[in-house]
């Protein structure tokens, strides 16, 4: 035990004298720092902007009102002409305008009368893309309970008459039936929505899975630290049969420094939930990778084939590990990558036995193949 304490200090002393490392270290607050900063100022995927010539307490007036109050990755600004509007569509300011016309309220009340649709909303876009599309979605959706109420009450009295409710009841079941609010919420385990809306953004919610990935790229740094100094003959005083074992603590240490990092960087971003709970998944995922990568070393004995490997296996992990988007016809693959069962345990508790077992089994395949490759 004490040899092992003794070898992970050495190992750290000759980490932090490197100057590289530390560079490596330092540079992941820094730059989580940065993009909270850029987090926390005005960004979105969409500009949209605003116009009605109506005037100030008008129906459309107060659905522009709406659109300003609204938070979310799309941004709205109102402008005071048509012109100005088109003006700042054509320099690239913003990526559609929305024209509400004069008495919005009354064309739909007529609407409603006729049971008709037809535009009455001019929408003038750069160009037609997937995200304008659904911006267009959520127009209507401004929009459309106004058209939605006075046809309801339309159809009501015409197949009712004379003993339909009055109009106090006609709302109250209205508003009983009809759905306000999103249809999804976001929300981080250990907190209420309104904080997850707080700190979530689009811009920072993937940063937990990159800084996943970014721990697994430590384990394989440490690995080919360690097989670089096992080709220049720093290990041949050990007994290759507990080499496994040395690479083994040259992991812990690496993914001990750069575990601590990691928690800063959650903590910066405001994404750390319960402190003790983060640590002990952590120390499960740290064994994961290690176990990962030195079944990997066992396996491929050339630094070249492991460095070819690690550009492959990184993008696997972005592509197939819930970073920015969960594919579910994969699953095979992604069980064999550590940060799959890590990301997925952070929400899903019943994936840390998940991890457990991973390790065990892993763990017991290292010394397998450890026993076969030096028997």
């Amino acid at each position: 035990m004490n040899r092992i304490i003794v070898r992970c200090f050495l190992t750290e002393k000759r980490l932090f004298r490197k100057i590289s490392f530390i560079i490596v270290l330092l540079m992941i607050p820094v730059l989580v720092a940065g993009l909270k900063n850029r987090a926390d100022e005005e960004s979105g995927l969409v500009r949209i902007g605003l116009y009605t010539p109506d005037e100030e307490g008008s129906f459309s007036d107060e659905i522009i009102d709406r659109f300003l109050e609204d938070e979310s990755v799309f941004l709205y600004s109102e402008y005071e002409s048509e012109e100005e509007g088109i003006a700042a569509l054509e320099e690239c300011v913003i990526d559609a305008l929305w024209i509400l016309p004069e008495d919005l309220d009354a064309l739909l009340l007529e609407l409603a009368d006729r049971n008709r649709i037809k535009p009455l909303i001019r929408v003038i876009e750069r160009e037609d893309d997937v995200a304008l599309i659904f911006t267009r979605e959520i127009l209507c959706s401004k929009v459309f309970p106004r058209f939605a109420y006075d046809a309801y009450t339309d159809y009501v009295s015409d197949h009712i008459g004379a003993d339909a409710p009055d109009d106090e009841t006609l709302r109250m079941v209205y508003d009983s039936i009809c759905r306000k609010g999103n249809l999804f919420a976001p929300g981080v385990l250990g907190k209420d929505v309104s904080e997850a809306l707080e700190e979530e953004t689009y811009f920072t919610a993937p940063m937990r899975g990159l800084l996943a990935i970014w721990m697994v790229l430590a384990g394989f740094a440490a690995l080919m630290y360690y097989k670089n100094d096992e080709e220049k003959g720093v290990h041949d005083m050990v007994p290759v049969s507990r080499r496994l074992s040395g690479a083994f603590a040259l992991e812990a240490v690496v993914l001990t420094d750069c575990g601590i990092i990691y928690l800063i960087a959650c903590g910066i971003l405001g994404i750390l939930t319960d402190p003790v709970r983060e640590i002990i998944y952590l120390i499960l995922f740290a064994g994961c990778i290690s176990v990962f990568c030195n079944i990997l070393g066992l396996l491929i004995n050339d630094l070249r084939g492991i460095g070819m490997l690690v550009p492959f296996a990184i993008l696997l992990m972005i592509v197939l590990c819930p970073v920015f988007f969960d594919l579910r016809s994969a699953g095979a693959v992604r069980g064999i990558l550590p940060p799959f069962y890590y990301l997925k345990a952070l929400y899903d508790p019943g994936y840390l036995m998940n991890m457990v077992i991973y390790l065990a089994a892993g763990s017991f395949a290292c010394v397998m193949l450890n026993l076969a490759k030096n028997r």
